[in-house]
């Protein structure tokens, strides 16, 4: 596995500035929300999905848009049906299971050489009787791999996104700050108590506006426990999270995060992965769900993080990761790294060798 390390202009804009005229110079692909309940509490924005069309079958799929993993992959339970009616895919597997050049569309976007790996007895079943319902089935995640060397433009506000080779002019002449790319993953630069600090931006992270240690869960709140999720949350394994209501200053392109909320892992399951991503916690699309985010790649050695003002006065929480059997399958790393598969060994007592 390749690690990718290049700069990516992060754009934060107002909705005065999506909502403007304009020439419809993008190919936007519409995603929707899917809800879940996590503890008896209803999340309405917990999964964002975008349609996909694979190879030349006639069905309709959905897949996650999850910027927090770099490898995009198919769940195995839930797409292996469909694998004998499309001969031309299951000639593109290689020798470690990852389909290859794959003829992938999102949207209107059509991608012609996309890596999708294969994880084995996941996702859930679908009974053959709805195999070739109109309805949309969900097979898999999108993740970062998709969307490197491009611009992706996200609007939260109006549920669509865009991946395109260059950057629109309406879009250019933006103030930016600097932040890091790494594993095929964002670092954002937050200003959390009056220190800088990186923290992963994962489009697949909902009910979390923050998620961190313990410890720094702590530092930042008044230590009163407001919330709890619990459930089979990471690959079937029960977990429980604690939140607390933020209470020291945290920042974003100099604009305050008001009425933040902070949650920890119990038993500190996740720790491992903010050490091995060297990231102070993670946030989601929580943040920025009335604004434009734009992610820009360069080749160079130019790195810049634009920001605007923010519109935060009403915050949402959701919570991500969702491979459909299991509520938070948090897959940070490429799924066959050796920190990933520490990381899963630790948590759940067994090896992944049996999901890939």
């Amino acid at each position: 596995m390749k690690i990718h390390k290049q700069g990516i202009t992060f754009v934060l804009l107002l909705l005065v500035f999506t909502s403007c005229s304009r020439k419809p110079s993008l190919q936007w692909i519409p995603f929707s929300w899917e809800g879940d309940t996590i503890s008896g509490i209803y999340i309405e924005k917990a999964f964002l999905n975008v349609p996909v069309k694979i190879e030349n079958l006639p069905y309709e799929f959905t897949m996650q848009f999850d910027l927090g993993t770099y490898n995009s992959v198919f769940y195995g339970n839930t797409f292996a049906p469909y694998l004998k009616e499309a001969p031309s895919l299951m000639n593109k597997k290689d020798s470690t299971g990852m389909y290859k050049n794959v003829n992938l569309q999102i949207g209107t976007v059509e991608f012609s050489n996309a890596n999708i790996g294969f994880m084995q007895n996941f996702g859930n079943e679908i009974p053959k009787d709805s195999l070739h319902s109109n309805t949309p089935k969900h097979i898999g995640t999108i993740a970062s791999d998709m969307v490197q060397d491009k611009v992706l433009i996200i609007n939260y506000k109006s549920n669509k996104l865009a991946i395109t080779d260059f950057l629109p002019a309406e879009y250019e002449n933006l103030p930016a700050e600097e932040f890091e790319s790494e594993y095929g993953v964002i670092k954002l630069p937050l200003r959390i108590n009056g220190k800088t600090c990186k923290v992963l931006f994962d489009t697949g992270s909902s009910p979390f506006q923050l998620i961190t240690t313990q410890e720094r869960a702590w530092s930042v709140s008044d230590l009163t426990i407001v919330d709890s999720l619990s459930g089979p949350l990471w690959w079937g394994q029960e977990i429980t999270f604690y939140g607390f209501n933020v209470t020291k200053p945290i920042e974003f392109g100099g604009k305050a995060l008001n009425n933040s909320k902070v949650y920890y892992a119990k038993d500190g399951l996740w720790d491992s992965i903010y050490s091995s991503l060297d990231v102070w916690g993670i946030t989601g699309n929580a943040y920025f769900f009335e604004n434009t985010v734009i992610c820009k790649n360069f080749k160079s050695s130019d790195r810049y993080f634009v920001h605007f003002p923010l519109l935060l006065s009403a915050v949402y929480y959701c919570l991500g990761h969702k491979y459909r059997t299991f509520v938070f399958k948090h897959i940070v790393y490429p799924y066959k790294s050796a920190a990933f598969h520490n990381s899963y060994n630790r948590c759940c007592n067994s090896p992944l060798n049996s999901l890939i």
